[in-house]
């Protein structure tokens, strides 16, 4: 007869630590890439709508240039689990759903790009950490 112990070491709490860190991380890039993208589909006639173009996640409102006027940023919303890309210049839905010049949809076009660029992003971060 065999007898022994076996200790058993419960890293539940620090592999669910290291999954939400691998989750941030992943959302901030993509806030990075959404701004980006986001940037670049957008109308100019001033630059404003342009240059307000900002994400939020985790309680902080980001603006990956830093050149925004502090007003046009958007919101900070207290969510770790979502990223939210955008701007908060009033005139943006007119642009988005009325501009006549063939602008309209901008943010819905780079939505549609973006939502392919997360999908591997967040595949990539989690795969780097070994999940």
């Amino acid at each position: 007869m065999i007898s022994g112990s076996v200790k058993f070491t419960d890293n539940t709490k620090k592999i669910i630590n290291v999954m939400s860190k691998t989750q941030t991380e992943g959302l901030v890039e993509i806030g990075e890439r959404g701004v980006e993208i986001l940037k670049f589909n957008t109308p100019v006639k001033d630059g404003r709508l342009r240059n307000s173009m900002s994400y939020t996640i985790d309680g902080k409102s980001i603006d990956p240039l830093g050149a925004n006027n502090p007003a046009d940023k958007l919101r900070k919303i207290n969510d770790d689990k979502n990223v939210v890309i955008g701007t908060n210049v009033i005139y943006g839905p007119k642009v988005e759903y009325m501009a006549t010049n063939g602008s309209a949809g901008y943010m819905l076009r780079s939505y549609k790009q973006l939502k392919q660029v997360a999908e591997q992003i967040i595949r990539t971060v989690f795969k780097k950490r070994g999940f």
